[in-house]
């Protein structure tokens, strides 16, 4: 941890600065209670302030390798103790003799400093005080501010890893259907699925350009959706209508990567997968009062049996919308005769 005085030319100035004002009441009193000339009140409130000034800034380290919260009370008034004793002896030393030292104020200067000791301990003292107050003020606020940095980054990187976690369940799920849909058509439409497999060969290669940002422009997205959809439209052929309605302005919004795909996966399974009838995937994208809204809306048959499955998709969408904005309110599901519809709603900040 660095020096929060010397870290800084400002607070430098100002610690100085204050010093000066100290020497300004020092010199003040010894003129007026003891009745000490001009040039000498001067000088000795200058000097013993100065190197008081000098020793203070070591006084850091006093406080920063002997914490409050490590070791016992008496432990540390002891350490407090044998640092202001070693501080005072150092700075009345050093004063003393840099002033008898002076040809023109050595003269009487012994007596006059035994006069005035008592007032020059109390002073020290007062100023260890101080400082000791100032500095673990300074500490305490520089460990608040780590720690909130460690947290922050402790919960990014924990955010990181759930987002890793929930793409990482997704592409298997994907990946199990569409080795499935290859088996169905492995003996009775081998050029299907031989079209199918270098297909799903492009899509997982698109996949792996996974940005580090964890996000993507609206229309990589989209495009890694269409070369999904062209996976499946070979698969169950007509029986499968996309339709696409995107507000071209909207191409360049951001989004999680790979969050989409999941949508028209989950359409296909539970609106082709216990029917016969033909379903069509609506999907819309449009942009307004900062916010990429996305919708995906297909039919399916009511009276059919429910595709059983275990919503890994849907509640990993959520998931993910959760960790990414730290909001819960940006999916919205809905189904009404027959049409269910899935929207999603990305803030763009």
């Amino acid at each position: 941890m660095v020096h929060p005085i010397l870290s800084d030319r400002r607070y430098l100035l100002i610690y100085f600065l204050v010093w000066v004002i100290a020497a300004a009441i020092l010199g003040l009193f010894l003129y007026h209670f003891y009745q000490a000339p001009a040039v000498l009140a001067i000088a000795d409130a200058f000097l013993f302030t100065l190197m008081y000034s000098i020793l203070g800034l070591g006084l850091w380290y006093t406080v920063r390798f002997s914490k409050m919260e490590e070791g016992s009370f008496y432990s540390l008034l002891i350490n407090h103790l044998t640092a202001v004793s070693i501080t005072l002896v150092t700075w009345l030393s050093m004063g003393y003799f840099s002033l008898v030292s002076i040809p023109y104020i050595n003269e009487g200067y012994p007596a006059f400093f035994n006069n005035t000791l008592i007032w020059r301990i109390l002073f020290g003292l007062v100023c260890y005080i101080l400082l000791m107050q100032v500095y673990y003020v300074v500490l305490y606020y520089l460990n608040y501010r780590d720690k909130i940095l460690r947290e922050t980054e402790l919960r990014t990187s924990v955010k990181t890893a759930e987002l890793n976690a929930l793409k990482a369940q997704i592409n298997p799920h994907f990946l199990f259907n569409s080795l499935n849909s290859i088996s169905s058509l492995t003996v009775s439409e081998p050029a299907k699925a031989q079209e199918m497999v270098l297909k799903l060969s492009d899509f997982l290669r698109a996949t792996l350009r996974d940005p580090e940002t964890g996000t993507r422009e609206f229309r990589e997205e989209l495009d890694t959706v269409s070369r999904y959809l062209d996976i499946e439209k070979i698969r169950f052929g007509e029986r499968l209508s996309v339709v696409l309605d995107i507000t071209k302005k909207c191409l360049e919004a951001r989004l999680p990567s790979m969050i989409l795909q999941p949508l028209a996966e989950n359409a296909i399974v539970h609106g082709l997968g216990q029917s016969l009838d033909a379903v069509r995937l609506r999907i819309r994208a449009d942009c307004f009062h900062g916010y990429l809204k996305v919708q995906f809306e297909n039919n399916y048959d009511p009276e059919s049996p429910p595709k059983k499955g275990n919503g890994l998709g849907l509640s990993n969408i959520a998931q993910r919308l959760k960790l990414s904005y730290g909001r819960d309110d940006l999916m919205t599901l809905s189904d009404i005769n027959g049409i269910f519809r899935i929207t999603l709603n990305f803030p763009q900040v």
